[in-house]
């Protein structure tokens, strides 16, 4: 079977691998897949298909399904044939598949090494959760592949592939004269722009967020290792769009890519100065800048052109941010499928760690890892040494507790260390979420490095606020802790039910979140005593409670929201049970409002 072909050539139909702004968006139906060589049951189904403006491409992606019966004894499928050539690969999963590798045959006939199609689950957002999407494979220009599997998949598996123009194959060259021409007018080392790579074309998603860069974690592409100078711009290229397309993330996930010749390339956007979380190393991302080489490093070692490269980025990325580059530190986990450690956990790590130090994964490859020693090593001989941050950042007092929906005024102060002003800074605001911390705002410093920002408070939370200069340490405010006081409406629909009967609460809630409504009646003493409860899960702001006065006398039923100095209650609603052939004069309906 090994030896067999199949043709994939047909009517396609593409998963949406091309540029966010691309120029029509059209509906394909699905590629006829023949089955020859003993492939049978190959899905197909319609897909949305984004088309992008590429010359001499009719659709920049593609994707074709294979069901389990694709995989023959021997863990291999047929030679398959793509109807046009692609340049990058990925699959997807409806559940992982163990030991998935690819290789292709170049027009020339040869085969490329056989190389895994790693699962990718540890390369992602932080919150991510996501498909089975393996990391994507560089093939460069070539139309026949084969997978093997020597444990054939359980379920059907999507391929993804990604074709780019020979204009994008070509832009290597210019990439590099861009690169030395930055380095002029920067303390970086020469890194390739992402205007020069094509990141022009990969529009982020969203703004990008800042944390903080406390370590750097060392990853590898998982694709092969025979490509040239003028290549990596395009494979550069074509990890971004899979990663932002095929994926779903914001942008590319690595802060930084490094080829086998020492060329270093910009990725996710928002500035090679800044603390930019990327999609790297699930868990690890707000505290971390991740770099990737490009290629496969498990059995063959990285070249002394990229440990150099790599040990001149972080030499001045890893101070720029006012941390060492040697020794250990500390950092809390914000958890993940992929992580090593739970949500919480503070780790220890190296200044410089490999990805498999904090996730579940070979990444970045065990000849690579052998070599970090000598990358911590040659970083420390040639990175400066780190002073104490110079910029500090306040944030005045905050009141304690505000009524829901009511504004939330902040401000603080950035001023370096001799007291002048930071004006015109970005100054990001943060909400502490339950595993990271959640962007809220951005304002700006003015003239006296005063910042200032109103927020609509409608939910209890830990604020503070972080801002990442240019030449200095990412410096944080101290936090402040503030209370949602909740809005809480309550009326009963009368003031007398006979006893054994319910008497119906209607009320709203803001923010939306269980009420309970306690029970208490009236003894013969006049004190009231607990009896009982009842709690409702509102899915809007309004609520209803159904109550049930099991014996006659008085009752008073209160409504209770929130917890802690958040905590509010309605004031009690007085309704009395009476015996069965007692009058049941109407009245009007009892009414409290609490936190109004």
């Amino acid at each position: 079977m090994a030896g067999s072909r199949a043709s994939l050539a047909g009517r396609g139909d593409g998963v949406s691998l091309g540029a966010v702004n691309a120029p029509r968006l059209t509906r394909r139906r699905a590629l006829a897949l023949g089955a020859a060589a003993g492939l049978s049951s190959i899905l197909s189904r319609a897909l949305p298909d984004a088309v992008a403006a590429v010359p001499g491409r009719q659709r920049r992606s593609f994707a074709f399904d294979l069901a389990p019966g694709a995989f023959g004894p021997d863990g291999r499928t047929a030679v398959l044939s793509a109807p046009r050539p692609f340049d990058l690969l990925g699959a997807r999963t409806a559940a992982a598949v163990a030991h998935l590798e690819v290789r292709v045959r170049s027009r020339a006939g040869r085969w490329s090494p056989w190389v895994p199609l790693d699962g990718g689950g540890a390369h992602r957002p932080d919150a991510h959760a996501g498909e089975h999407a393996t990391d994507p494979v560089w093939a460069g220009d070539v139309r026949e592949l084969q997978l093997r599997a020597p444990d054939r998949p359980a379920a059907a598996l999507r391929l993804l592939l990604l074709s780019l123009s020979a204009a994008e194959r070509r832009r290597g060259a210019r990439a590099s004269q861009v690169a030395r021409a930055a380095q002029a007018v920067t303390d970086a080392p020469p890194i390739i722009p992402r205007a020069a790579w094509g990141g022009d074309q990969v529009v982020p998603r969203a703004a990008p967020e800042v944390g903080d860069v406390q370590m750097a974690f060392v990853h590898h592409t998982v694709s092969a290792n025979t490509y040239t100078p003028a290549d990596s711009a395009g494979i550069v290229l074509g990890i971004a769009l899979y990663h932002r397309d095929t994926n779903g993330w914001n942008d590319i996930g690595y802060n930084f890519l490094v080829d086998r010749y020492g060329q270093i390339f910009e990725g996710r956007a928002g500035g090679i100065d800044q603390a930019i979380v990327g999609a790297q190393a699930q868990g690890w991302n707000s505290h971390s800048t991740g770099i990737a080489n490009l290629g496969t490093f498990e059995a063959e070692a990285e070249t002394p052109e990229a440990m150099e490269a790599m040990a001149r980025l972080i030499a001045w990325k890893l101070p720029l941010h006012g941390a060492p580059v040697a020794g250990p530190v500390v950092v809390v986990s914000a958890g993940g499928t992929e992580n090593r450690y739970a949500d919480g956990v503070p780790v220890t790590f190296q200044r410089i760690s490999g990805h498999r130090d904090g996730c579940r994964t070979a990444c970045p490859g065990t000849a690579l890892y052998g070599q970090l020693d000598a990358l911590r090593a040659r970083t420390a001989a040639i990175a400066p040494v780190v002073v104490a941050p110079v910029v500090g950042l306040t944030l005045d007092p905050t009141p304690a507790s505000l009524l829901y929906d009511q504004p939330l005024i902040l401000r603080g102060t950035l001023r370096r260390g001799d007291g002048t002003p930071v004006a015109g800074q970005p100054v990001f605001l943060q909400k502490q979420g339950p595993s990271r911390w959640i962007p809220v705002g951005t304002v700006a410093t003015d003239a006296e490095g005063v910042w200032t920002a109103t927020l609509p408070w409608r939910r209890s939370g830990v604020m503070r606020a972080q801002a990442s200069v240019a030449g200095t340490a990412t410096v944080v405010s101290p936090e402040a802790v503030v209370a949602c006081v909740p809005i809480l409406r309550a009326t009963a629909r009368t003031t007398r039910v006979r006893a054994g009967r319910a008497v119906r609460l209607d009320g709203t809630v803001r923010p939306i979140a269980p009420v309970t409504v306690t029970i208490d009646k009236q003894g013969s003493d006049g004190r009231y005593r607990r009896v009982g409860s009842v709690t409702v899960k509102p899915r809007a702001a309004t609520f209803r409670a159904s109550v049930t006065l099991r014996r006659p006398g008085l009752y008073r039923l209160t409504a209770r929201t929130g917890g802690g100095y958040a905590q509010v209650s309605a004031a009690g609603l007085y309704v009395r049970a009476v015996r069965p052939g007692a009058s049941l004069t109407p009245a009007s309906p009892g009414a409290a409002v609490a936190g109004a």
